[in-house]
């Protein structure tokens, strides 16, 4: 993920995975392989996460402050994966669109979500909205910080740990933004 698919060399893979090249070449037989796993496991885990919130019983308010938490919890995790994924779309929208095409998990998380705004807007707890920019949204606030960090450390003129804080801090910034654009006035 540091690297991106191109960059990254099964050699180097292995070195950092300590183990053997051979081995790494048995169970993956080629990087895209490999690609494919991981980008299936992240992808499986985001899924997962935000399929549970939206089922779950909570407020609709309640679940968008959740999915903003669980995504930074999860990007924070794994940094570079949406700078990963991002450079994939760019380099090589082929391969994406192959893992994504085969997977239909994120038709099925959009249409729960678009439910389930929809079914808040017809009850008059949320604004009208659309759902495309709503998840949009969500992902923006969630994800740009990890984009963009290297230039927002140096604008910003903050370390590694102020960074860190700053995402801690973005679980209540970005779900309060989302629900004051959201609320009936």
């Amino acid at each position: 993920m540091q690297k991106g698919f191109a960059a990254s060399r099964m050699c180097e893979i292995a070195k950092t995975a300590n183990i053997n090249q051979a081995l790494l070449h048995y169970y993956f037989r080629k990087k895209d392989k490999l690609f494919e796993i991981i980008f299936e496991q992240e992808t499986r885990k985001f899924h997962a996460d935000f399929l549970a919130i939206l089922n779950s019983n909570h407020t609709f308010f309640e679940k968008l402050k959740m999915m903003v938490a669980k995504d930074l919890e999860n990007i924070s995790s794994a940094p570079y994966l949406p700078m990963f994924v991002l450079n994939e779309m760019h380099s090589n929208p082929e391969r994406l669109n192959q893992f994504l095409g085969s997977n239909h998990r994120h038709v099925e998380l959009f249409k729960v979500f678009s439910d389930l705004v929809f079914k808040e807007q017809s009850e008059g707890r949320i604004r009208p909205v659309c759902p495309r920019q709503l998840f949009l949204s969500i992902l923006g606030l969630t994800m740009f910080p990890f984009l963009g960090q290297p230039m927002i450390k140096h604008v910003l003129n903050i370390s590694d740990k102020v960074f860190d804080q700053m995402i801690l801090e973005r679980v209540e910034y970005a779900s309060d933004m989302l629900i004051r654009s959201l609320r009936v006035s």
